[in-house]
């Protein structure tokens, strides 16, 4: 029996390899002439026939293949890129152009009309009643599930146009989605033998909501099944606290997910523009819950902010986005008269509307100690528990020496207490955009420079700063990497206890030493909720300041954990 060669080519056309290895065969089957079949053999090695075989493979997939959308969700596609253009302070006519014309309702509307239809599977062709009953009874479907003690994992709704019954979304991890059978858009028309159709949504899932054991589900296909998509890993911070049972526009309140401000969530699908899925980090399996996605959370801001009409006095008026307002940022170069004016620099925006920040595990870098902020309001114990974690390892824990252009007292020295320069130096560092954080006060400017905190960092030691609250935007950025810890103060009632009762003393704007009064604690407090509440989604640890004592010994071992243990960072910083 002769031998059979593969092809001889770069390519080797499996139908084509099929037909020579059945050569034999049909040869010793059929009586035929050797030179016939060598004629075949040699036929279809040549590399003519097998790229016509190829591309006749081609062509057929496709012809069998129906025309898919690029993007099914276009407006969320428009929303993110009106926000990158605004967020690059791009003052062009082009981009103010375009800004305006994604902020148009008819082109909103027309994006909003392309994501209804993409999502769905319209065919051309005759309208003829027969054919359409027809081609429901080949898409009717029954499935049947086992449910436990757990829910179903979709959520309804009902067509306004046909009144019956749809799948809205399936819940990933749940037993509708782990069974392959069920598919968005599917209708439903009975479950367990009851017919739903003209029904109210409620009673099915009241029903569902009841059912234990086995579930049949009997289903009209109406659109093709879509491809499978797997979960996707990214995972995000959520920068705001969520609370599905007081949600009105929820579509399914039981399959909402809560969630605190600084929780770390793993999002499961992001297909639904306004609801996403996704579970808690720390819960690998089981099924998911659905969460407002970005531009949801930052249109209900919106709507908010109109609402309680706190809109800032005199910003520029500019397009409603289709996804967020924020205020454009002064570019004054004037040096303002506030203590610690942060440095504007670009890699925030005042405006932005906190929703979710997308993050990363990094390992701990030998040669890049994070630097620790702690955040806080004057007289809640920054600077003495710095003081004392500072005391804790010298050699270890460095406080960043800020500059100023006042002259040095007798007892002060160069490099220690202050970097003593010039005023004439210090505005020209601070026009190139060299410090992080500078102000003015009692006529000198003072300041603390971004090559200060990189150059202990450098050095193997972990800088410690306390600076402003507004400079925390401008120092969270991957170049310092920082570890940013807020002091918390306690109750009232604690705060009265424990400095009150003591005659603690603190220290006043001018360095002077204040005795401690409720007017104090008062103050502390209410700043304290303030900060809180605008820079809370910025944290990364909170001490609650309730005994000076205890909270160092909880600094020192943060402090001690960020040198070794795996960290939450915004993505950007893991390269």
């Amino acid at each position: 029996m002769p031998m059979t060669l593969p092809i001889n080519s770069n390519y080797h056309d499996p139908d084509a390899q099929t037909l020579l290895e059945y050569l034999p065969h049909l040869q010793s089957q059929l009586t035929v002439q050797e030179e016939d079949v060598a004629f075949l053999r040699r036929f279809l090695r040549r590399k003519e026939v097998q790229a016509t075989m190829k591309s006749y493979k081609s062509i057929s997939i496709l012809s069998y293949r129906k025309l898919r959308p690029v993007s099914m969700a276009a407006v969320a596609l428009a929303a993110n890129i009106f926000c990158d253009i605004r967020r690059c302070n791009d003052d062009s006519q082009l981009s103010e152009e375009l800004m305006e014309i994604l902020s148009k309702p008819s082109v909103q509307a027309l994006l909003y009309t392309h994501d209804v239809v993409a999502k769905r599977d319209y065919e051309t062709g005759s309208c003829n009643t027969k054919q359409e009953r027809h081609a429901e009874d080949n898409n009717i479907k029954v499935v049947q599930l086992v449910k436990k003690n757990e829910p179903l994992g979709v959520t309804i709704q009902q067509n306004d146009d046909t009144g019956i019954i749809e799948i809205a979304r399936i819940l990933h991890g749940g037993a509708a989605h782990r069974s392959g059978l069920i598919h968005v858009g599917d209708e439903i028309h009975e479950i367990n033998g009851v017919k739903f159709t003209g029904r109210n949504p409620d009673d099915m899932a009241n029903l569902l909501a009841r059912i234990t054991g086995p579930v049949t589900l009997k289903l009209v296909q109406r659109q093709q099944e879509p491809p499978s998509k797997r979960a996707s890993n990214i995972r995000v911070k959520a920068l705001f606290s969520y609370d599905r049972h007081e949600d009105t526009l929820i579509p399914c309140q039981n399959a909402g997910l809560s969630f605190k401000r600084g929780d770390i969530l793993h999002i499961v699908s992001q297909e639904d523009p306004l609801w996403w899925q996704a579970r808690p980090e720390k819960e690998t399996e089981g099924v998911t819950g659905i969460i407002p996605s970005q531009l949801l959370q930052e249109r209900r801001e919106i709507l908010q902010e109109l609402m309680t009409k706190k809109e800032v006095k005199g910003r520029r008026a500019r397009s409603v986005s289709p996804c967020k307002v924020s205020p454009r940022i002064s570019r004054s170069k004037r040096v303002k008269k506030v203590m610690y004016q942060a440095v504007q620099n670009g890699e925030f925006e005042m405006g932005d509307i906190p929703t979710y920040e997308e993050v990363e595990l990094m390992k701990p870098d030998p040669d890049h100690s994070r630097p620790l902020i702690l955040a806080g309001v004057s007289n809640v114990g920054r600077n003495e528990l710095k003081q004392r974690l500072m005391g804790s390892d010298p050699s270890h824990f460095v406080d960043v020496v800020p500059y100023t252009s006042r002259p040095p007292k007798s007892y002060e020295v160069q490099g220690r207490e202050y970097h003593f320069v010039t005023r004439r130096e210090m505005e020209s560092a601070i026009l190139a955009r060299r410090f992080v954080e500078h102000g003015e006060y009692k006529g000198h400017l003072y300041g603390t420079r971004r090559d200060s905190i990189l150059s202990i960092v450098k050095s193997g030691r972990v800088p410690i700063l306390t600076p402003s609250a507004k400079a925390l935007r401008y120092l969270r950025i991957s170049e310092i990497k920082p570890f940013i810890i807020y002091i918390k103060p306690p109750s009232i009632n604690s705060f009265r206890e424990t400095r009150l009762k003591y005659n603690a003393i603190f220290t006043g704007e001018d360095g002077s030493a204040i005795p401690c009064s409720e007017d104090i604690i008062l103050s502390v407090v209410a700043k304290s909720a303030k900060l809180e509440e605008i820079y809370g989604h910025l944290f990364d640890f909170v001490i609650v300041n309730d005994d000076i004592s205890r909270a160092a010994q909880e600094l020192i071992k943060v402090a001690e954990n960020v040198k070794r243990d795996l960290q939450w960072v915004p993505a950007a910083w893991v390269e």
